[in-house]
């Protein structure tokens, strides 16, 4: 059962990066929603966790340096605590589409390697239901 499901969410991922806006939305929309924000100036991350439950946007810009994981990303957001989130990456002049999306579990440090400018957009399975 939970194979099953596993691929329904990821049918139901996959279909929905079919349909996601490129970069300069999200890192227009980040950047509107954390003008406050005290983050060093560049080089950046923009972290987009919203919370589709309340419709509660958490957005972030997290000061980029070399060797920055997708863990430390995770671990920057309300989502540390979570034992699995679902992680995208869009990059700027990326005609393809995201260039990462999974699962990173709490115990996992996935080797892909973030960019200075990249938006990362981050879900639990509850926020995708």
């Amino acid at each position: 059962m939970r194979i099953l499901t596993a691929i329904l969410v990821m049918l139901v991922v996959v279909t929905c990066l079919a349909s996601l806006p490129p970069y300069g939305p999200y890192r227009q929309l980040i950047e509107e929603h954390t003008q406050k924000d005290k983050t060093p100036k560049k080089p950046w991350v923009f972290v987009d966790a919203d919370d589709v439950t309340t419709n509660y946007s958490y957005d972030y810009i997290l000061h980029y340096h070399d060797g920055i994981t997708l863990r430390d990303v995770v671990d920057a957001t309300r989502y540390r605590s979570s034992n699995e989130v679902f992680v995208v990456v869009v990059r700027n002049n990326s005609p393809k589409g995201p260039v990462f999306f999974d699962y990173v579990k709490a115990t996992e440090r996935p080797k892909f390697k973030l960019r200075e400018q990249d938006v990362v957009l981050l879900m639990t399975e509850g926020d995708m239901n």
